[in-house]
């Protein structure tokens, strides 16, 4: 096993080989005038095959152990973004062998319980469907089986049985099973991880709210059946809740049993941390400011991570997954990209400077780099503040700015 952390060269590899090109935690770069050519890593950890006997681990540069993930995660589900959007944050291969990465241990597990949850917390009432039912009754229901009442009955002469087949309306339909399964294996995982994260007295909150919601719904599913039971296109969260139930039942291979949260190994996986973290920032600001926050908006010349429309302070906000921003200076190509964006009509529409022409002064607008600091508790620093009143200038650079946004660590506030 080659296990490296974030931007780090595989040492072993000087030149540039096929067996490494199919990878996604590395590619073939010079990431610097300096540096020699290579295969580095990026803004990805995870795990991953090179070939049938080697993988690749990739870790953060701050201890992996010390991230605060699932307060990131559960984060994340706290503002309006579209499920689709935090599906790109991460790819799972559960169709390769396991990886031993004990660095790694219950990163994506809890990745996946945590959308999951999320999903399931947006549906708003049970999905409810016909169930046919076949049962031995005292009273005819439906139609009567002929055949089965004749064998197990009149044959039998119990006369004071009919076996009838019957339609019931009910929330207990195939989709609900597959989902409730999935929500006791979520909670069966976080009852017996042995980390203790801040959050997880929320989360184990959320899956009993989730639990109790489906009450009604009987957990009995057969592994036979799972990859049949399909959610109807119209309803979005079901569609999603039961892609994920499917992943969360696969991942711990059907047993609960399997889930004592000392296991070594891993499934082949990748984090993009750097989408990670502007989901998380994005969190933190939709707490802090709701509606005053638009995401990604639309321009000629990208897609500024967010745009803050508070009357009279407008900014254009964008998240750096560079925690060297804290000691140096910003790179040339994130000044120019957001030196454009403060440039576009459309962006400065969208902030509320509608009368521009070619004759007019360009305005003041705030450029506002916010970038992590490793090995630090977090808490939500915009609560109760305005971004002007969290700026840090850049030296030399006219209206550019930098708020630290801490990454949450386990056992600090």
């Amino acid at each position: 096993m080659i296990q490296i952390q974030e931007h780090d060269k595989v040492q072993e590899v000087d030149v540039q080989n096929e067996m490494f090109e199919h990878l996604s935690l590395v590619s073939w770069t010079k990431p610097n005038e300096k540096d020699s050519w290579g295969y580095y890593a990026s803004f990805k950890i995870g795990a991953e095959w090179i070939d049938d006997h080697r993988a690749l681990v990739v870790t953060t540069k701050s201890r992996m152990e010390n991230i605060d993930f699932l307060g990131m995660f559960m984060t994340c589900f706290t503002s309006d973004l579209a499920l689709e959007s935090f599906s790109k944050i991460y790819t799972i291969d559960l169709d390769s062998p396991a990886i031993e990465a004990p660095s790694l241990r219950n990163v994506m597990s809890l990745l996946m319980i945590v959308h999951f949850i999320g999903v399931v917390g947006r549906i708003k009432s049970l999905k409810r469907g016909y169930v046919n039912y076949s049962e031995n009754l005292k009273k005819v229901k439906g139609r009567i089986n002929v055949l089965k009442n004749e064998r197990l009955n009149i044959a039998a002469k119990r006369y004071d049985h009919i076996y009838c087949d019957y339609d019931e309306y009910t929330a207990d339909i195939p989709e609900n099973r597959l989902i409730k399964k999935a929500l006791l294996f979520s909670r069966q995982f976080v009852n017996l991880s042995s980390q203790s994260y801040s959050s997880q007295t929320r989360l184990k909150q959320m899956i009993n709210r989730a639990v109790a919601m489906f009450e009604q719904v009987s957990d009995d599913v057969e592994i036979r059946d799972v990859r049949q039971i399909r959610a109807n296109k119209l309803f979005k969260e079901y569609r999603e809740a039961i892609r994920l139930a499917k992943l969360i039942l696969r991942h711990f291979d059907y047993s609960i049993s399997k889930m004592s949260g000392k296991e070594a190994t891993v499934t082949p996986f990748t984090i993009d941390m750097s989408l990670l973290y502007e989901h998380y920032v994005y969190g933190l600001l939709h707490a802090a400011y709701g509606n005053e926050i638009k995401y990604q908006a639309s321009s000629l010349t990208g897609k500024p991570d967010f745009l803050y429309l508070h009357e009279g302070g407008q900014a254009i906000l964008d998240t750096k997954y560079i925690p060297k921003f804290e000691k140096s200076t910003l790179d040339t190509y994130i000044v120019r990209q957001l030196s454009g964006y403060s440039r576009d009509l459309g962006i400065l529409h969208q902030l509320g400077y509608t009368n521009l022409d070619e004759g007019s002064p360009i305005p003041p607008v705030p450029c506002v780099i916010i970038y992590p600091k490793e090995g630090s508790g977090a808490s939500n620093p915009f609560i109760g503040a305005e971004p002007c009143e969290l700026y840090d200038k850049v030296a030399g650079l006219l209206h550019f700015y930098k708020i630290c946004v801490p990454l949450p660590s386990i056992g600090k506030n």
